[in-house]
């Protein structure tokens, strides 16, 4: 047993030592985004798609000394709103999601009108949101957001509720557990991945969602930058204000991506189970 066991952790060993170092796979994966890029580039001019050179010098216009636009006249708001959306969606979504995974009555009512909201696109909702307050702050960009991101965060919620092994809160109710340990170590525990999954994905969905709002009905943001070089037909301009807010978007979902590993580390995978009871 002990000598199949050694056997099983040196193929293990072997492979990662023959797997290729972390950083390999992320410059193999830049390096071909820069050539297919600069041969997509080459057929087409500058203002339809540019190449790296031009995306350079545009990148020097955004945010050199001249700069039309001052950056930060833009991003911090687009940022603030990003995280007041999708810190409101995980709130909502969350509650809905374990109020309607709780209650089989809540669950009947309330599900309608979840699943009502995914009928609208999110276009349509901050045309909604222009018509009852015109151009705003805040309204305009996080309302649209919070109509569509919120009901995917309930959906899952509820889902990873009902995911949960039935016998688990039977057990800790015939051992006389209270509400309160029963949230801490039973229905929490199982949450957290959901909630995590759930982070990342309003993250994402909110930052491009604020985005339409802020094309269609504010006076700042990076939306409100990008709709201006649209109608000005240079689309190195726009490319060269929306990476970094991708980036700056990539980094937190990497982060949270950390984050869970870490938090999560002490759970076995399979193959490790396998082996610790072969």
């Amino acid at each position: 047993m002990r000598n199949r066991q050694w056997s099983v952790e040196r193929v293990r060993a072997t492979a990662a030592e023959r797997c290729p170092p972390g950083w390999l796979p992320i410059a193999a994966s830049v390096a071909i985004v820069v050539v297919v890029w600069q041969l997509a580039a080459s057929v087409v001019p500058a203002y339809v798609f540019p190449n790296l050179f031009e995306l350079g010098a545009a990148f020097e216009q955004a945010f050199g000394p001249n700069a039309q636009f001052d950056v930060f006249d833009h991003y911090p708001i687009t940022i603030a709103r990003v995280l007041v959306a999708a810190v409101l969606c995980l709130v909502v979504g969350v509650v809905l999601g374990i109020v309607m995974g709780t209650s089989k009555a809540s669950q009947e009512y309330l599900m309608v009108y979840v699943l009502a909201t995914f009928a609208f696109p999110s276009v349509i909702w901050a045309f909604f949101a222009i018509l009852w307050v015109g151009l705003s702050v805040w309204f305009v960009t996080v309302f649209p957001v919070f109509m569509v991101v919120m009901p995917y965060v309930a959906i899952n919620v509820y889902e990873g509720m009902t995911d949960l092994d039935g016998r688990l809160p039977e057990m800790a109710d015939s051992f006389g557990a209270s509400r309160f340990l029963l949230w801490q170590n039973v229905y929490l525990p199982h949450l957290l991945p959901h909630l995590f999954a759930n982070a990342r994905l309003a993250l994402m969905l909110s930052w491009k969602i604020t985005l339409v709002g802020e094309i269609f009905g504010t006076t700042s943001g990076v939306g409100l930058i990008i709709n201006n070089y649209f109608q000005a037909n240079q689309n190195e301009m726009i490319i060269a204000w929306v990476i970094p807010m991708m980036v700056l978007v990539f980094l937190a979902d990497r982060l949270l991506s950390r984050l869970e590993h870490r938090l999560f580390a002490w759970r076995a995978t399979p193959d490790e189970t396998a082996a610790a009871t072969a």
